[in-house]
């Protein structure tokens, strides 16, 4: 009896250890172990290749996924699949991937001590270290401000799309398109998508293979309204901005919503200013000239967002607006706002850069708005 009842907890034991194995993606080519941060800083070096283990916690608490073999074949490397399962991937051999490396979400991190062969590598919030040479048939992209991405030998690949992110590689053919050197806003928007912060990769891939470029056509209708058309033609119905056919349709509506980074240096269209019925106007971080007087002509506006504009001064004709309740005008080089904004009764939220505005002039500015919320930043 005593015997029976060993062996049946034997059994309990040995099933949930065996429950207890994670299940790994499908792969082939060598074999998977599960090690700690420990194991692999003394075994791989990993604060040299990747310098990220305090990132994850300590080290012996730190998941390590170990691959092992000379020639290791994968579908897909996916963070939604790994990332659940270890905080760092290690690949002891070369790596192949049939379809994409998506790696953006900050962990697994990646590890190959050998050659790298893919389609697409898409990194963002994680780090990626290839010891060895690296050949991207495609494209290679970094969407995150905290990832990086390091490739030790010569690497391969048409397209480089660098989004505010760390990317170091040896491409010499490679055609680089920088966020913060501007040459993002080349881009051919079917191929990069900023409204979703996707790419499509199907028609990368077949612009790649017809041997085109993906870049803007030198001929654009380069006005407010035409670049608007563009987004629409491109993106349908992807944003608030862009959900009306047509551009008479989307300002009859009475919330208007105008947030595109690359529009700099242009004025709100005329037609803005005739909407009489127009109750929100959102112009965040669209780089504006100036202003008109005519936005008092918006009688029913509440809500009036001009934050990170560029602007330089605010007309006077803003007091008008008596039915205003919240205003932003931080991020812009003002050091002085409109008198009339002292007249605005219903004005409940005023946003403000405080950098510009001496301690002085906050104390006299809130004093004057007793019953706002004024918000220095």
């Amino acid at each position: 009896m005593k015997f029976s009842l060993y062996l049946l907890v034997l059994s309990l034991f040995t099933c949930c250890q065996a429950s207890a194995q994670p299940k790994w993606p499908a792969f082939s080519g060598g074999k998977v172990s599960l090690i700690t941060g420990v194991e692999a800083e003394q075994r791989f070096k990993i604060s040299e290749h990747l310098g990220t283990m305090e990132l994850h916690g300590k080290p012996a608490k730190v998941k390590v996924a170990l691959i092992e073999g000379k020639d290791i074949h994968m579908a897909n490397l996916l963070d939604t699949e790994w990332g659940k399962l270890c905080h760092i991937l290690i690949i002891n051999g070369n790596l192949q991937v049939d379809s994409i490396i998506s790696l953006t979400s900050g962990v697994p991190d990646l590890l190959v001590l050998g050659n790298l062969e893919a389609p697409f590598f898409y990194c963002g919030d994680s780090h990626q270290r290839i010891t060895g040479t690296a050949n991207i048939k495609y494209v290679i992209i970094g969407g995150g401000n905290d990832g990086s991405l390091n490739i030790n030998g010569r690497t391969s690949v048409p397209y480089i799309i660098s989004m505010d992110h760390d990317i170091g590689v040896n491409a010499p053919d490679a055609e680089w398109f920088d966020w913060n050197e501007g040459t993002m806003k080349e881009l051919v928007r079917e191929v990069y998508n900023p409204v979703k912060d996707q790419v499509d990769f199907a028609r990368l891939a077949q612009l790649v293979e017809a041997g085109k470029p993906i870049k803007r056509s030198a001929k654009r209708d380069m006005s407010f309204k035409g670049i608007w058309k563009e987004w629409l033609q491109l993106y349908g119905r992807d944003s608030t901005a862009l959900y009306f056919e047509s551009f008479t349709t989307f300002l009859e509506q009475e919330n208007v919503l105008l947030s595109m980074d690359y529009m700099d240096g242009y004025d709100l269209p005329a037609e803005i200013y005739e909407l009489t019925h127009l109750e929100e106007l959102n112009c965040m971080h669209v780089h504006l000239k100036s202003i008109s007087p005519a936005i008092q002509q918006c009688k029913k506006l509440k809500k009036l967002n001009l934050a990170f504009c560029k602007l330089e001064s605010i007309p006077k004709e803003i007091g008008n607006l008596s039915e205003l309740e919240e205003l932003s005008l931080s991020g812009n080089q003002l050091k002085e706002i409109p008198e009339s904004i002292f007249g605005l009764k219903k004005l409940t939220m005023l946003y403000l850069d405080g950098a510009l505005f001496t301690k002085e002039q906050q104390k006299q500015i809130q004093k004057r708005l007793p019953k706002t919320a004024v918000l220095f930043y």
